[in-house]
């Protein structure tokens, strides 16, 4: 049952399971981001189960991610990274912004810190 079709259509003029439904999902909306696409939609707890199932660690990390930079983790509107670092593949609705992150030299702290240990070095005249 699609809920918003209740909700904004319709505004709650339907049966009581209905409105009943459509506010379930709207709580859900406004106590957690994106609730009901993370939890309550058939597609996306498919998706939540195929993180849970996947092969490879496709999203790349550096060995400093987590400790001590901390930039995706805060950045993370769903909260799928944890504090080491680590992606949490069941929470993660691939949005790849922690990747656009993880590749800016002006954001990312190993990439800053690796840009400051390289010292150029010019020809001389």
């Amino acid at each position: 049952m699609e809920p918003f079709k209740t909700a904004i259509s319709q505004l709650f003029q339907r049966e009581w399971p209905f409105v009943a439904w459509a506010l379930l999902c709207v709580a859900a909306g406004v106590l957690v981001f994106r609730g009901y696409c993370r939890y309550l939609c058939p597609l996306g707890a498919a998706l939540a189960l195929l993180g849970r199932l996947r092969r490879w660690r496709w999203i790349p990390r550096h060995d400093a991610c987590g400790t001590p930079c901390q930039t995706c983790r805060h950045r993370c509107a769903y909260q799928a990274i944890t504090p080491a670092g680590e992606v949490q593949y069941d929470e993660c609705f691939q949005c790849l912004d922690c990747v656009a992150l993880h590749q800016d030299p002006r954001q990312c702290l190993p990439l800053l810190q690796q840009a400051r240990r390289v010292i150029p070095i010019e020809a001389a005249p």
